[in-house]
């Protein structure tokens, strides 16, 4: 089976953050809080909170980096099954997503899966910088999953552009010298775009218009009379 793991990228992060950050103000405040003498006792008892905070948010990512294990998936054509950790997995078929025990949405450049189970939801996130994450997308656009959900594939979106582009050819084709409606109110043509709201240049190489919006009127093809 394939899998789709935490990127490199996010786990050097997550480390140099631990490193740089947490375990060093976790040392202050013990050292702090312990050794240095010329503190109040108002400033002691800040430093000794910061030492279960902070320490706490460490021992936490080393259990759960080294005994539980960081979320990965595992998947083929039939099924995906996702580990929360170790001790944790969570198995569906593709056709089950999205289903009553498992949901999933997109968030900026990636994917949540949220799974219920047991009165408790699992949140999984897949990003970008999750290894092996162009391939687990393909496939879930190749088992229906990403239709399920509505979200459109790239080529989708090539397509979508690409049939209003040959929709506003044919419009220019039929109506080479169209312009916009006329608003209310005392107005003429634009000068400069002569109505259509539009400035169009053709591209030497591609040999298409292009138009960008007219400054004069903007857009609307009309400026006062």
């Amino acid at each position: 089976m394939k899998k789709c793991t935490i990127g490199w990228f996010s786990k050097i992060i997550t480390f140099l953050v631990f490193a740089v950050f947490f375990i060093p103000l976790t040392g202050i405040c013990f050292y702090i809080a312990f050794f240095y003498p010329q503190v109040t006792q108002e400033e002691r008892l800040l430093f000794l909170a910061g030492i279960p905070m902070f320490g706490g948010l460490v021992a936490f990512a080393i259990y759960r980096t080294f005994y539980l294990g960081l979320i990965w998936m595992e998947y083929d054509m039939e099924k995906v099954i996702f580990h929360y950790s170790r001790k944790e997995e969570y198995r569906f078929r593709w056709e089950e997503i999205p289903g009553s025990q498992i949901q999933v949405e997109r968030a900026g450049g990636g994917y949540i899966f949220y799974i219920q189970e047991n009165g408790r939801q699992r949140k999984i996130p897949l990003n970008r910088l999750s290894k092996g994450y162009r391939d687990f997308e393909k496939t879930m656009e190749l088992t229906g999953v990403l239709h399920r959900i509505g979200v459109k594939t790239q080529e989708e979106f090539k397509r979508d552009a690409e049939r209003v582009f040959e929709q506003y050819q044919k419009y220019r084709e039929t109506y080479p010298n169209s312009v916009q409606p006329k608003p209310e109110g005392d107005c003429i043509v634009c000068p400069d775009c002569q109505g259509k709201g539009l400035l169009l240049k053709k591209l030497p190489l591609l040999k298409v218009d292009v138009g960008k919006v007219c400054k004069t009127c903007g857009g609307s093809g009309y400026v006062p009379q």
